[in-house]
């Protein structure tokens, strides 16, 4: 009996751990994370076929919960809004930037359709919507996308 307590034990623990693991250190969702969910549900499966419906359907509920409020409440922590970038990418990439919808600027390299352009002294990576455009052209801003900024030759629009 103790021995079966200590791996129950053992594996929630070591589920929660895991996921932590996940959480704080390692990006994404990967194998620390699946290896957490895997833990915690043989943990309860063990816990179901040793000690009945009632002892494992009390783990399985505690389980359930404490999860829960962990997912609900560590974002609205301070610790967890110090790890949750809230910032919109729109919105951090363009006040880094610092270019709006109509700046002009000069291709550096040719845009294929991706390249460098320099707004006065700063060289941003921009994208056209298709075109090519030679290097040490005027190009303007004509659309800001999160990561991307999108740029035209405007004689080349005038043309069309």
């Amino acid at each position: 009996m103790i021995d079966q307590i200590f791996i129950v034990t053992g594996l929630v623990v070591g589920g929660y751990l895991l996921l932590a693991l996940e959480v704080f250190v390692v990006p994404g969702f990967g194998v620390p994370g699946i290896a957490g969910l895997l833990c915690l549900i043989i943990a309860c499966g063990l816990a179901l076929s040793y000690f009945g419906v009632v002892g494992g359907g009390g783990l399985v509920a505690g389980v359930i919960v404490l999860t829960t409020v962990m997912a609900v409440l560590l974002p609205r922590t301070p610790f967890g809004r110090w790890t949750v970038h809230r910032k919109n990418l729109r919105t951090a990439k363009t006040e880094v930037i610092g270019l709006t919808v109509g700046d002009r600027g000069v291709s550096e390299t040719v845009l294929r359709p991706a390249g460098i352009a320099r707004f006065g002294e700063r060289r941003e990576s921009v994208v056209t919507r298709g075109e090519f455009v030679e290097a040490d052209i005027p190009v303007t801003v004509v659309e800001l996308e999160g990561l991307r900024v999108v740029v035209e030759d405007p004689e080349s629009s005038e043309n069309e």
